[in-house]
């Protein structure tokens, strides 16, 4: 039976022993200064002083030269480079990717960006040994700023637009959903109202659910309904967010707004030094509400055997939310109950990691979930009372969210062999009773009772292969794909009990077809890097997409007479990708990309109907062509010693064809003398935009910056494909996010202040005499909020958290763009949590 190996020493042939000592005040100070990947939104990372300790003294500057890849090989390289000693348990990067590290700089710069992104740091010992822990043992001894973003490594072409919401920002915002805490991202905003269950997504212009790929621990996440949310994950489960805008890798399908990565909390997340077990225990309470949120945590891990687990549990429950406008939000309130685990094991080259997550809730609501205040009419109340005429337009909603994930990684000391095996499961179900049985209700929307599921399988295997040619540093990256999503939907409606031809009330909602999608791909990139700072990456992805659906129970809409078809549909077709990173120096990185990528059409696409409305088998794939450039750059020593400045810059545009659309407008309709097809292809539109980000940090004062701006047009217009050029109602208003916080080492504290400023939106659709954009024009608006995080490293408080929050702080009353009613009012949201 084998053991795990002791922890590692990097190229050294005598074994010293590793003192788990604290890192020095001195080298934090130092590796603050020096980070070279990291920024925030808000602030970067910057740790402040901790204990005294032992030290490592600085090491004259050399050359090191050492590519991206799998951790472990990374540190053999790194070890040999800089002769340091570098002592690790294996399972601690077993799974995980250095972005590498280039450029002459002292062997502390070059750890610390060698680790950039990791999870992990480290600490040093007497005799010079340095050992590598994970990040939140760091944390556990040291006050951290709490970043919005993280800009990823400058030299690392895969992530350099990448965006990263940490754990610390997480925990500081207090968000109720995902999108709630994506929404300061520039080109990234929140849809919907007060109401969590109604939060999804919109980037780049993108606003519908196929546009932005979610996923949690490698498992896809997909639902979509009438005016519902999309996004059922409780955040609290959350280690990290990377959102990735656009569709630039060829790993990706369809997503042309970009992909949305959840990362859930593991044991190493949250082990306290020198431990292998703990707990951990939060309580959250908010104002507005009458908000509570308790999570409760256990993890272990057992470095003998590179097993590690943990279990978590949260609930979540709040009264009815006020809006701005001084009203009692209706049917807002809720229950959340959630829960998730994650384990693994690391043996020498292999990993293996299990999670999995599941969230319940069983509300009264509106039936669409994005919407505002519900209030019955006048006529309403005087005939049935204000109770009774609120239940009429209430239903009791039930939904049910879990996703189950594994990943294996087989990383060998070879590299032409770096296989990673992903296999996923996810499932999200909807089940709609309306509160009053004996009423009619539109079958367009759920009927009287309506259940919605959406399940989603996935497998993944693809290799990583790095290797010269002609001198010239290369990765070849080759995998293959299959994604299968079920959908299942059904209804009653108490108004057609009786007749044969709607199956006696029992069918589907014409709007909402059941149906399949299997997709069958296979993905190549090949990275090369020319030595010169330049680094060129081309890719290429084809897909095979078989769409199929289930006829509906009812004859009215099954009648191949009407047009009504469910059999197959296949699409297919390639999508190529390239990337390129140029770095200029140490301070100035330059980058590009280009896609031409492909979306299918969906099941409720192709597959609804209507009694004079045929299915749309004539469909074309959509079709979007992405470009962007952009630069990074960084600097020290600015205003004063130790701070460090960083500012990224991008520029976008997506030209869209084929973009599919619901069929209405009488110039529409009338292109089809015959039969009038659910959906059908436009002639394209495009959205362009441009976004800014700037960062500062000192010792004692942080300072953030980002703004963003779009716009974009059709060909023709939705309800006239020929006639006048009209907006894209999905393009969201001018943003502006400000953040300035003042670090207080002495008592643990930063204290800090955040605006966000949004512009009005008049540039809307006005082709039609009754406006069909579901987002009329908006005024502008600005919105204030502070917080204060208390993060004691040691002493009798030690272990603990404790935070405080006032978001809109002067209680403006306002409308979102993509809401449209009263923004939620003042909230102040306090947590306190504790790590043993």
């Amino acid at each position: 039976m084998q053991t795990e190996a002791p922890p590692l020493i990097c190229c050294k042939n005598d074994w010293t022993d590793v003192t788990m000592a604290g890192l020095g005040g001195r080298v934090r100070r130092l590796r603050r200064i020096l980070m070279m990947s990291v920024a925030a939104t808000a602030a970067m990372s910057g740790a402040l002083p901790g204990q005294p300790g032992v030290a490592v003294a600085r090491a004259a500057e050399q050359s090191y030269a050492v590519p991206s890849g799998p951790l472990a090989q990374a540190l053999q390289v790194f070890g040999q480079q800089s002769g340091l000693q570098i002592s690790y348990i294996p399972s601690l990067a077993a799974g995980r990717t250095s972005p590498g590290v280039a450029g002459e700089m002292d062997a502390m710069q070059a750890l610390v960006a060698l680790l950039e992104g990791t999870g992990l740091d480290f600490r040093t010992a007497e005799g010079g040994v340095v050992t590598l822990v994970p990040a939140a043992a760091i944390r556990g001894e040291a006050q951290k700023l709490d970043p919005v973003v993280v800009i990823s490594t400058l030299t690392d072409i895969r992530t350099i637009a990448t965006s990263t919401v940490d754990r610390e920002t997480i925990e500081r915002l207090q968000a109720n959903s995902v999108p709630e805490l994506l929404n300061d991202l520039p080109g990234v905003d929140l849809v919907g109202s007060a109401r969590p269950d109604g939060h999804s997504l919109n980037i780049w212009g993108f606003g519908d659910h196929e546009d932005v790929a979610i996923t949690l621990d490698g498992a896809d996440k997909s639902f979509e309904k009438y005016r519902q949310g999309t996004v059922f994950i409780e955040p609290e489960l959350v280690k990290e967010i990377t959102v990735d805008k656009g569709s630039f890798s060829p790993r990706g399908y369809g997503a042309f707004g970009g992909t949305v990565a959840l990362t859930t909390k593991s044991a190493s997340d949250m082990l306290l030094p020198g431990e292998t077990i703990g707990g951990f225990l939060k309580l959250g309470y908010g104002v507005n509400g009458k908000e509570w949120s308790r999570t409760t945590a256990l993890f272990g891990r057992d470095d003998d055997s590179g097993a590690e687990l943990l279990v978590s549990a949260t609930r979540r429950d709040n009264d009815r939310y006020r809006t701005a406008d001084g009203q009692k939000l209706n049917l807002s309130e809720g229950e959340l109950l959630s829960g998730h685990f994650k384990g693994s094991v690391a043996r020498e080259d292999h990993f293996l990691e299990l999670s999995g997550a599941m969230s319940t809730s069983d509300v009264l609501g509106p039936f669409a979930a994005k919407t505002g205040q519900i209030v019955p009419s006048d006529y309403q109340i005087d005939r049935y009372g204000f109770e009774q005429a609120l239940a009429r337009l209430t239903v009791r909603r039930q939904t049910d969210d879990r996703s189950l994930s594994g990943k294996y990684v087989y990383d060998p000391a070879d590299p032409l062999v770096r296989t990673t095996v992903q296999l996923s499961w996810s499932e999200t179900k909807q089940h709609d009773k309306r509160q009053v049985e004996d009423i009619y209700v539109n079958l367009g929307l759920g009927g009287n009772e309506s259940w919605l599921s959406y399940e989603n399988y996935g497998a993944e295997i693809y290799n990583e292969s790095r290797f010269a040619v002609g001198g010239l540093e290369t990765t070849l990256s080759i995998g293959a794909q299959v994604k299968h999503q079920d959908r299942d939907s059904m209804a009653y409606s108490w108004t057609d009990r009786n007749d044969p031809d709607r199956n006696y009330g029992h069918l589907q909602p014409y709007n909402i077809p059941a149906g399949t999608q299997t997709i069958y791909a296979g993905w190549m990139e090949y990275e090369v890097d020319f030595g010169n700072g330049l680094t060129v990456t081309p890719g290429l992805r084809y897909d095979h997409i078989r769409t199929d659906g289930v006829p509906n129970a009812a004859a009215d809409y099954s009648d191949p007479a009407k047009g009504h078809d469910y059999s197959a549909v296949v699409h297919k077709g390639f999508s190529p990708t390239l990337n390129a990173l140029y770095q200029v120096n140490d301070n100035l990185a330059l980058f590009g990309g280009l896609a031409y990528k492909l979306r299918a059409p969906l099941v409720d696409e192709i597959y609804e109907v209507g009694t004079n409305r045929s299915s749309a088998r004539q469909l074309e794939a959509e079709r979007a062509f992405e470009k962007r450039i952009g630069a990074v750059l960084t600097f020290g020593d600015v205003l004063e010693p130790k701070d460090k400045v960083l500012t990224r810059v991008q520029i976008y545009r997506n030209d869209v064809s084929d973009n599919i659309m619901r069929v209405f407008g009488s110039p529409n309709v009338g292109r089809y003398p015959d039969r009038v097809p659910s959906h059908h292809n436009l002639r394209g539109f495009y959205t362009q935009g441009v976004e800014l980000e700037a960062f500062y940090d000192s010792p004692l004062y942080i300072a953030g910056l980002s703004l963003a701006y779009a716009e974009g047009e059709h060909e023709g217009s939705v309800r006239d494909i020929y006639g006048a050029d009209q907006p894209v109602y999905d393009i969201a208003p001018f943003k502006l996010v400000a953040q300035f916080g003042r670090k207080i080492p002495e008592y643990d504290l930063l204290v800090g202040w955040k605006g966000l400023f949004v512009a009005g939106q008049d540039d809307v659709p006005n082709d039609a005499l009754i406006p069909y954009t579901p987002y009329p024009a908006s005024a502008g608006y600005g919105v204030h909020d502070v917080y204060v995080s208390w993060t004691p490293r040691d002493g009798l408080f030690g272990g603990a958290t404790a935070r405080l929050t006032v978001q809109n702080l002067f209680d403006k009353d306002y409308k979102a763009y993509f809401n449209g009613f009263s923004a939620k009012g003042r909230s102040v949201k306090a947590a306190v949590a504790y790590t043993f």
